[in-house]
């Protein structure tokens, strides 16, 4: 009877983490760090005097629906779900991501390395 109820009750703290698994919240991101390889592509434009303050926003609308836009480029339609942001123009491309509080990071592989974007509500 001890065992029976030791794993109830770990099965219940299991499902009780897993339910509030860190989501992201809807609204506005603000791009505030891009990392191609080593170097931080925002860092670089701020320190040639370049104005930083509107480079990209990641928009989430929904619990499963994402806007990326980021300057001058047209906003991409985004799907999302528990690992990975995928793009409506090709779905096949996955985009991990990790939510922390108001941070959400992009991670992904490009020809010549991987891109990190940081983005803050």
């Amino acid at each position: 009877m001890k065992r029976v109820l030791a794993v109830v009750l770990a099965l219940v703290m299991v499902l009780s983490l897993t339910a509030c698994g860190g989501g992201i919240s809807t609204g506005k991101y603000k791009l505030t760090s891009m990392k191609m390889g080593e170097t931080d592509l925002v860092q670089l434009y701020k320190d040639m005097g370049m104005d930083t303050g509107d480079l990209g926003t990641l928009e989430i609308v929904d619990d499963k629906n994402a806007t990326l836009g980021i300057e001058g480029e047209d906003a991409e339609k985004l799907t999302y779900d528990g690992s990975y942001f995928y793009s409506a123009s090709n779905p096949d491309e996955k985009i991990k991501y990790k939510a922390s509080g108001s941070k959400i990071t992009l991670t992904y592989d490009e020809e010549d390395g991987s891109v990190e974007m940081v983005f803050e509500k």
